[in-house]
């Protein structure tokens, strides 16, 4: 049996309910995904994990401790808007403690510059990026590839090309997305994981959606692999830029989509508020089972703002 330890800043978990069991009934402790068919994926925007006394009411202390109850630990999690190197060495020390299996992870910038912010919290909100965690006992890195999304060239007016976003009131390194190729030693696979983020519409980036699908399937392309996988936050819905669809034609398929039955689906789907803005999609993969996305009833309250989307994707 696994000893538990906390870390850092992180309040005293609650209780959570299950993915596969929405009504409370609990599962045994995890373990690890032991199966050379599948990769178990999770993203969320994890919206720095900030502590509660900061955190308007979300705790994701919630969020651990619905992974803890799910019947497999997390093979990849990507991750965005995390403050730095040094919360993405805590988070993963943290799930290494805490889950069964060994955590590592990339990421885009190591020391993201300031947002702007003048948040009680300092440096943890105002420092902001994004990363891909990985099951170190069963995948083992390869390679890395990083770029920037794209907005249009006035970003504050919405007009001109896109282009990579590089205000000058705001770092907005949380645009820098990062793709990773690991090698799975238990089905003896390659398999490449971008964790990314668009530009909010303050800076028109859902106008940008169509090319940022673009450079995100040419960035996994760049590290190959047998499966591809792009997940996190788009700030852009189905309909925006016909970058879903756009995706669709590089073949990349999306569970919840398949889930629900449709391009859009229904608000127990959506990520943010009313809005479905955080994908999971995959390429040259064998489709998917255990595709959910994790409410607030799951985990016992709010854990982000933005809610996490898994499945797990078959080789």
């Amino acid at each position: 049996m696994r000893t538990h330890f906390r870390h850092g800043v992180f309040a005293a978990a609650l209780t959570a309910g299950t993915l596969l069991a929405v009504s409370g009934t609990q599962t045994a402790e995890a373990e690890v995904n032991s199966s050379r068919d599948h990769l178990v994926v999770y993203d969320n925007n994890i919206e720095n994990m900030l502590p509660a006394s900061c955190a308007d009411g979300y705790l994701y202390d919630r969020f651990i401790t619905y992974l803890k109850k799910q019947p497999v630990s997390p093979d990849i999690f990507t991750v965005q808007q995390i403050s730095d190197i040094g919360q993405l060495n805590a988070f993963t020390r943290r799930l290494s403690d805490e889950l069964p299996g060994t955590y590592a992870g990339k990421v885009a910038i190591a020391e993201p510059g300031s947002m702007g912010y003048t948040s009680t919290c300092g440096k943890m909100k105002n420092q902001q990026t994004n990363a891909v965690i990985y099951r170190s006992d069963r995948l083992v890195y390869e390679d890395a590839t990083r770029w920037r999304s794209d907005a249009p060239s006035n970003p504050e007016k919405g007009t001109g090309e896109c282009r990579n976003l590089t205000p000058t009131k705001t770092s907005q390194d949380r645009v820098h997305n990062i793709a990773v190729r690991l090698h799975d030693k238990l089905a003896d696979k390659d398999v490449t994981i971008a964790s990314i983020h668009w530009p909010t519409g303050t800076w028109h980036g859902p106008d940008c959606a169509g090319e940022n699908i673009s450079e995100a399937n040419q960035a996994v392309d760049r590290l190959g692999g047998t499966l591809r996988i792009v997940a996190g936050d788009t700030n852009a819905t189905t309909g925006r830029a016909g970058w879903w669809n756009k995706a669709r034609g590089y073949g990349f398929r999306d569970p919840i989509s398949e889930k629900c039955g449709g391009r859009v689906c229904t608000k127990a789907d959506n990520t943010f508020g009313a809005h479905r803005i955080d994908f999971l999609l995959a390429k040259g993969g064998g489709g998917f089972t255990g595709v959910g996305t994790v409410t607030e009833a799951m985990t016992g309250g709010k854990y982000s703002q933005h809610r996490a989307v898994t499945a797990r994707v078959k080789y």
